[in-house]
């Protein structure tokens, strides 16, 4: 956590948690491989397989993240670029950036699926699936109303600070 000199309840229960944290993976990562786990190998091509899938339609049984549509976005267009691998053929990155146009709000931030109204997380999930896409990506953004739909939610240092997720 960034430490910025303001306690909080929050941020003392992130504190604890990251101790908590960094004491497993530390036990995890200085034992010794046990029996089976020689065998956690990452198989990109069958990850890649199956994130090429997502981005172009997803099973029925994510019917519940329709809310989160930019988020699978994020999650699929990040994960093929830390594989460093190639958008499917059949979706271009003009594509993924014309579908997230459509869920950005006129007066700034974005939905989680079209029409949707704005809020917080899939406004940073819009972005960060943008910026992975590229600089020409970036042009969709409402620069301004984003920036606006932003100074909404902040909250003011006195009163916490961060921001609030919906009005």
């Amino acid at each position: 956590m960034i430490e910025d000199g303001v306690i909080t309840a929050t941020s003392v229960e992130q504190t604890n948690l990251e101790e908590r944290i960094t004491d497993l993976y530390r036990e995890f990562v200085d034992s010794p491989l046990s029996e089976g786990q020689e065998n956690l190998v990452l198989h990109p091509e069958q990850h890649v397989s199956y994130l090429h899938g997502g981005l172009q339609y997803l099973p029925s049984g994510f019917i519940v993240l329709d809310s989160s549509r930019p988020w699978i976005c994020y999650w699929i267009v990040h994960s093929l670029a830390l594989l460093e691998a190639p958008l499917p053929v059949e979706v271009s990155s003009g594509a993924v950036t014309d579908f997230l146009a459509l869920c950005q709000d006129p007066e700034g931030g974005f939905g989680g699926g079209p029409l949707q109204l704005p809020h917080l997380a899939p406004t940073y999930a819009a972005v960060a699936c943008l910026v992975t896409l590229g600089e020409a990506a970036l042009s969709v953004i409402h620069k301004q109303a984003t920036l606006r739909f932003l100074q909404q939610r902040a909250v003011a240092p006195e009163e916490g600070g961060g921001f609030t997720v919906v009005k």
